[in-house]
């Protein structure tokens, strides 16, 4: 699928998402990592009815901060499992001994921190949200349950207890009926920050005056570069730059040679490059595509991104210790129409991989052949489906049943295999997207595409909105999400109790 065949589309109109929900990590494969805990958390005292911060007039009893800063720890264990040591953090030490990589503070205090800023932007929303009126829903407190039972199962499994892991991961007192409790906080914070998201509305002419105003933030460019690089001398006179000459006199040579892209390729590989570095170098390597204003020096980027630039302009311009050859080919921002899907997949299965003694992935005639045989028969599997769909009714909403008893990719499927607001980045795979955005594309258009993942019958629904005005809109919501959070911050008083945040810490 999109990133690997276990994952699911992206959907891009959601793709605005306030980092103020809380993350609740539950994958099961984490708990060999954090289970070290479990011995930190049995010398934890009772913190249930101890204050460890106030904000404005809600007190914030020590196991809700407790959760927040384990929680961001295990969060971290997660996301970088594969490099820890590579920041220099031992989790099977005392973190308050640990110092931070800026090193003017410790680990402790750096996870604390991102709790605190957390529990202080879901306390005054969680109060805004119930001021409001917002409480979970039927449907919403079973969705909750059924979760805290998967985990339940889940764990089991390994023969651990959902009370022991969770405390193992979150600390004493975090409970199944706890983690409960502090999960329906977080949905209610998540519902109604979507919906204040959801409510901003901005005119066609607004987003256009917007964009219009600061394309350097959306905008791209295209463009052939190449660098001639030049050191300074430790002993360099003052006023002395003559180190420079050799670089500064191959990028003007270039400057002047060069007369489009073609030529740009061809007095590279004549006169600069050794034949080591264009055996090593891939095909286009000077060719840069959608480079923003920010991924390059203000130097380079004031001159790329000015409206006056015109295909075939060149510069040379120095920066960064170098003489940089610049080639303009184009800058804009690509429009189009998002594309509205019902998307059924249908997942090869997997081959077992053979691996060499340094554990790389080693292809194989026989490998190959059984991916091919496995790709073969999601095919085979898809076209039954596509069959059925077209024997029957042959609607969306037909499709969107069968979606739901055959698609791999659960999020779509328990939504009838409804994809909104697609875009050109949504898939990975290529044929995918050249499939959706195919010019000629119809609604009510339906086809089977194959992918190293197996297939993917996919029906077109409708065009959707503009993709810069979603980007634009996006954009303007969280400016606008920003400035109300910062509001409620600003107007609450955030009082810390050091000792009990110290008895979490410690």
């Amino acid at each position: 699928m999109a990133n690997s065949k276990n994952n699911s589309a992206k959907n891009a109109n959601s793709s605005f998402s306030p980092a103020v929900i809380v993350t609740i990590c539950l994958a099961v494969a984490i708990l060999a990592g954090v289970i070290v805990w479990s011995v930190f958390a049995k010398q934890a005292k009772s913190l249930d009815n101890k204050i460890a911060m106030e904000v404005g007039e809600t007190s914030v009893s020590g196991l809700e901060y407790q959760f927040y800063y384990k929680n961001e720890i295990a969060n971290f264990q997660n996301q970088y499992s594969s490099y820890l040591s590579a920041f220099g953090v031992d989790f099977n030490k005392n973190l308050n001994e640990q110092t931070y990589l800026d090193g003017s503070t410790t680990w402790a205090d750096y996870f604390s921190e991102i709790a605190q800023s957390a529990l202080v932007e879901n306390t005054l929303l969680y109060n805004e949200a119930i001021a409001n009126g917002y409480e979970l829903s039927s449907e919403e407190k079973e969705a909750l349950n059924n979760e805290i039972d998967s985990l339940d199962k889940a764990v089991s499994q390994l023969g651990y207890g959902v009370d022991f892991y969770l405390e193992a991961v979150y600390g004493k007192g975090i409970t199944a009926n706890k983690y409960k409790e502090l999960l329906e906080k977080s949905t209610i914070v998540s519902k109604y920050v979507n919906n204040k998201v959801a409510s901003y509305e901005y005119t066609d002419d607004e987003c256009e005056n917007y964009y219009n105003e600061n394309k350097n933030s959306f905008d791209t460019a295209t463009l052939r570069s190449y660098v001639f690089n030049y050191t300074v001398p430790t002993d360099v006179a003052e006023g002395d730059e003559s180190y420079k000459d050799e670089a500064r006199n191959s990028a003007n040579a270039m400057l002047e040679a060069i007369t489009d892209e073609a030529s740009f390729e061809t007095y590279l590989n004549d006169n600069v490059l050794t034949e080591e570095e264009k055996s090593s170098l891939k095909e286009n390597y000077s060719l840069t595509e959608n480079i923003s204003y920010n991924a390059v020096s203000t130097e380079i980027a004031d001159w790329i991104f000015d409206d006056a630039r015109v295909e075939g302009d060149k510069v040379v311009i120095e920066a960064n210790n170098a003489f940089n050859v610049i080639y303009f080919i184009s800058c804009g921002f690509e429009d189009y129409n998002l594309a509205n899907i019902r998307h059924i997949f249908v997942e090869a299965e997997e081959v077992e991989h053979e691996h060499d003694a340094d554990g790389n992935h080693v292809d194989s005639e026989e490998y190959d052949a059984a991916v091919d045989a496995a790709v073969e028969a999601a095919m085979n599997k898809a076209n039954d489906i596509y069959n059925e769909w077209k024997s029957g009714d042959a609607t969306a909403e037909s499709f969107g049943a069968l979606a739901v008893t055959y698609s791999a990719d659960t999020s779509s499927a328990s939504n009838n295999g409804i994809i909104t607001g697609v875009t050109k980045d949504t898939f990975t795979i290529d044929d995918v997207t050249e499939w959706i955005f195919d010019s000629a594309r119809a609604e009510g258009d339906c086809d089977i595409v194959e992918s190293e993942y197996g297939a993917h019958i996919i029906y077109f629904e409708s065009e959707g909105d503009s993709y810069k005005t979603v980007i634009v809109k996006n954009t303007l919501a969280s400016n606008e999400y920003s400035e109300y959070i910062s509001g409620l911050k600003e107007n609450a008083e955030i009082v810390l109790n050091e000792e009990v945040i110290d008895i979490i810490t410690k």
